[in-house]
């Protein structure tokens, strides 16, 4: 497959962090969700699902990780909820803590590039958050998967690191919370890693080599007008949802850390 040189590494380094976060917040996640009115999602992000709408309908969240926001997404009323996920590790973990918690959603493990073509033309919205599109090395393909999966006038929903960030120091306490610059914001091509991915427990473990890329807002932008979807709404956000920009808050700087983006799906209106 034609990125499968990078997802399928990536599929290994996240197969080999789950047992780490498992360690630090399985206790925690199934004592919130022993709670039956817990909702994982916060503002803005929730506001903003409730504006656009989320009671009935059928969703699908791409990346979903261990399915911790899918479950609340049904736990607020959306209708089908199906969530896609290359990790085989984060896949079982999203299954047993659905029937566990009583919560009626399908999780598939699949790269996201190959999503089943059983979903095609299913969904009202496709729902993308946070830690999603810095490992997708292809933009422009995976909002053809997202066109393909929507029903026409269905929404795409993301809650995402803001690209400004890449050009941040992750996590600079140790640094007296002094802001820097330390990465180019237009960067091309994989960055490579062998370092860990427990960003709950921030354990030190030697990872399979994983790959990461950065996307400006113009080619998340562009990708997404490309593929005959429209942008209906945009917002940055000062919130950190990262774990890793805490500091900013100590420096007195109002700088953007993450943005939801809306977008809608016509219909082929261009072929009419």
């Amino acid at each position: 497959m034609k990125h499968s040189k990078y997802t399928e590494a990536n599929r290994a380094a996240w197969n080999a962090a789950l047992p780490y976060h498992r360690r630090a917040m399985n206790e925690t996640w199934d004592r919130h969700y022993a709670d039956p009115s817990f909702i994982w999602q916060q503002e803005p992000e929730l506001g903003a699902l409730r504006e656009i709408g989320i009671r009935g309908k059928d969703v699908i969240h791409l990346c979903c990780n261990n399915g911790i926001e899918l479950l609340s997404l049904k736990r607020l009323g959306a209708g089908r909820c199906v969530g896609i996920d290359i990790s085989d590790e984060a896949i079982r973990d999203a299954k047993e803590r659905a029937v566990r918690f009583g919560i009626e959603c399908e999780f598939t493990q699949s790269d996201v590039y190959a999503t089943p073509t059983r979903y095609h033309s299913s969904f009202d919205l496709v729902y993308i958050t946070i830690g999603a599109l810095c490992w997708l090395p292809d933009l422009s393909d995976l909002f053809a998967v997202v066109r393909a999966l929507l029903k026409p006038g269905g929404k795409l929903f993301i809650f995402e690191q803001h690209p400004f960030t890449q050009m941040l120091p992750f996590d600079v306490s140790v640094r007296q919370n002094r802001p820097e610059l330390s990465e180019s914001y237009f960067h091309e091509g994989e960055i490579s890693s062998t370092e860990g991915l427990d960003y709950y427990g921030n354990s030190e473990y030697q990872s399979p080599l994983s790959y990461e890329f950065t996307h400006t807002l113009s080619d998340i932008f562009r990708a997404i007008l490309d593929n005959g979807m429209e942008i209906r709404n945009f917002q940055e956000y000062e919130h950190d949802i990262s774990n890793g920009f805490a500091w900013v808050k100590n420096t007195g700087l109002r700088l953007p850390l993450s943005y939801i983006l809306i977008g809608i799906y016509p219909g082929d209106l261009g072929n009419a």
